[in-house]
């Protein structure tokens, strides 16, 4: 009898350990994101996202679209936070109350890449509107082939702006004749894919094609122009407006954008590199703040050190001259 009541016991004990484990134990939170295709397919959110989920205890539900999709979801409050990457349409949406504390927090570089053979001669193109305007006139001579995203995101919208520095806006652009110039509808990953099926040209993030590329994805397509200061790509967080849509987790928002801007968050986007390139080089205004007065002290501890030296070489040649 006293071996079935330690037993039971044993068993009692065991089960309120468990019961305890199960009330005490902290509850999962979720956060709904709304981001761009380029953040996904760069592979960036996979490598950064695990270590906000287990210092948070929170699952990050990411819905990778076009940064005019992000938007609209953020509008109707189906998301509570936003990664997007197209200024201006990220001003007005914060200018018409939906969102806020809207804050930049890394950047990469647009590309355009296309075939090794680059007939558009864009690789001798002197900025990247030269570079349109060779594909725009072996386009319609039947030469080249271009894909556009043609989706309403940061990349569209970059693709729009170089199209009109050469005098075509939104309408004449989507105009133009579909036998060179192909209206995807698709994400980066996926355009990049058509382009090396069809050997044609795009504008791409850098950080999708360089993922592309290390997954032996698109052997034959190159970047053929780079480096025009107008192709940088800006990236922004921003906060769904809780006060419009209540039921908006507010707080764990808050404590991903602390996050994503402070000098951990910030530091794990510049470690992540993909062949052999640091694909994001980060910008939040607290870390390069913080990097800017290192470097100053930096800087004075090294005029110190310095003059100190100068003064010991001085007191040093003194001495023996005395």
């Amino acid at each position: 009898m006293a071996m079935i009541a330690i037993s039971i016991a044993v068993v009692a004990a065991v089960v309120i350990s468990a019961m305890a484990l199960v009330v005490f134990a902290p509850k999962m939170q979720y956060l709904r994101m709304a981001t761009t295709t380029s953040t996904q397919d760069s592979g960036l959110l996979d490598y950064i996202l695990p270590v906000f989920e287990n210092e948070t205890n929170s699952k990050v539900e990411v819905i990778a679209v076009g940064s005019g999709q992000a938007l609209e979801m953020g509008k109707r409050g189906d998301v509570d936070i936003l990664m997007v990457h197209s200024p201006a349409s990220e001003a007005q949406f914060v200018k018409d109350g939906y969102g806020t504390n809207r804050t930049q927090f890394m950047y990469n570089w647009f590309v355009i890449v296309g075939p090794d053979s680059d007939p558009a001669g864009t690789r001798y193109a002197k900025n990247s509107s030269d570079a349109f305007k060779r594909i725009l006139d072996n386009g319609t001579t039947g030469n080249v082939t271009f894909v556009s995203r043609a989706d309403n995101s940061g990349t569209h919208s970059k693709e729009l702006t170089i199209w009109s520095a050469l005098g075509y806006n939104k309408t004449q652009v989507a105009a133009f004749d579909s036998s060179w110039y192909k209206q995807a509808g698709q994400g980066m990953g996926s355009v990049l894919d058509m382009c090396e099926d069809m050997g044609a040209y795009t504008l791409s993030d850098d950080a999708t094609y360089y993922s592309r590329v290390e997954a032996g994805i698109i052997p034959s397509l190159n970047i053929t122009k780079a480096g025009d200061s107008a192709l940088k790509n800006q990236y922004s967080i921003i906060l769904v407006n809780s006060t419009i849509w209540t039921h908006i987790n507010a707080t764990l928002a808050e404590d991903f954008l602390a996050w994503i801007t402070s000098h951990d968050g910030q530091d794990l986007i510049k470690s992540y590199e993909r062949y052999g390139q640091q694909l994001f080089t980060p910008n939040a205004p607290a870390y390069i703040s913080a990097l800017s007065i290192a470097g100053c002290r930096g800087a004075v501890e090294a005029a110190v050190s310095a003059s100190t030296r100068s003064e010991e070489t001085i007191l040093r040649l003194s001495n023996i001259r005395g």
